[in-house]
């Protein structure tokens, strides 16, 4: 059981914010290459050999073609690669690329951990006291999205064999027609189904998750590294250099380090649950 999912929505959500604003904001090789490696990791931990096969299948290839695409596409840099079709091909195009292709894919595999970790009712339950109808609306909303592609399925299976000799137009609007009925009728039974639990906008919105003693610590240990992450990135102690030459303008190991540490955080977290579990077995 992943242990950083069970800390409160509200710190989940927090670290995945950070992350991503980090991620984007520190177009370093370096530190790229960390938070893919952290986003990797903890991917594993919560999908297993699934989170290995999307990477190599997908994310390693995509990052690859992001490379080549902009060495295709741009002429910067002084390091020329090799010269075609009156195009010079240079080694600053491809490593900017290449750190491009970390950046999206790094995005993409903590975005894919997020949607794991923050179920629809753990979202709402971060903003249910700031904007109770509002989380509630859009909570809905993305999940009659799944519905809608399984009812447009059934449908389309249901009427696969039914007027085959209309045009394909015809049937396509038949199946939507169908599709925005069927909509309309789930939604109506939804509304009723909350009239009759008792729901009005005027409700005291309830939340399951209670916010621990433990929760705070780790919630104030993700702010304070996140905080000196962006200090440090002010200052440009990790500023890097493509063109015309790639360079290291600036770098600090403390900022790699707690850059390092704040990406490593539910990794770490799930360490030392196991090895206080492992301890407790041992006293029994």
């Amino acid at each position: 059981m992943d242990r950083f999912s069970r800390f409160n929505p509200k710190v989940s959500f927090s670290f995945f914010v950070f992350v991503i604003l980090l991620v984007l904001l520190n177009f370093n090789p370096f530190f790229l290459f960390v938070s893919l490696l952290a986003g990797l990791i903890y991917n594993i931990m919560l999908q297993g050999k699934k989170a290995l096969k999307t990477f190599f299948t997908f994310l390693l290839p995509f990052t690859l073609l992001i490379a080549l695409f902009n060495m295709s596409f741009t002429s910067y840099g002084i390091d020329i690669l090799f010269t075609a079709f009156d195009k010079n091909f240079t080694l600053e195009g491809l490593f900017y690329g290449f750190c491009q292709g970390l950046m999206f894919s790094s995005v993409i595999i903590w975005l894919s951990s997020y949607s794991l970790v923050l179920t629809s009712d753990k979202f709402m339950s971060v903003f249910s006291k700031v904007a109770p109808n509002t989380t509630l609306v859009l909570t809905m909303a993305l999940s009659f999205i799944p519905r809608l592609r399984k009812n447009a399925k059934e449908i389309n299976d249901a009427r696969l064999n039914v007027n085959q000799n209309d045009t394909k137009l015809k049937k396509s609007l038949d199946n939507f027609s169908s599709l925005i009925s069927m909509t309309l009728e789930e939604s109506i039974e939804v509304s009723d189904s909350m009239r009759a639990r008792g729901f009005n906008s005027k409700r005291k919105p309830y939340t399951k998750y209670k916010f621990n003693f433990y929760d705070l610590i780790v919630l104030v240990v993700i702010f304070l590294s996140a905080i000196s992450c962006f200090i440090m990135k002010g200052f440009g102690l990790s500023d890097f250099l493509f063109d015309p030459e790639i360079k290291i303008l600036a770098f600090s190991p403390i900022h790699l380090i707690v850059f390092s540490l704040f990406m490593f955080i539910p990794i770490i977290t799930n360490i030392s649950e196991d090895i206080k579990w492992h301890f407790l077995k041992l006293k029994i």
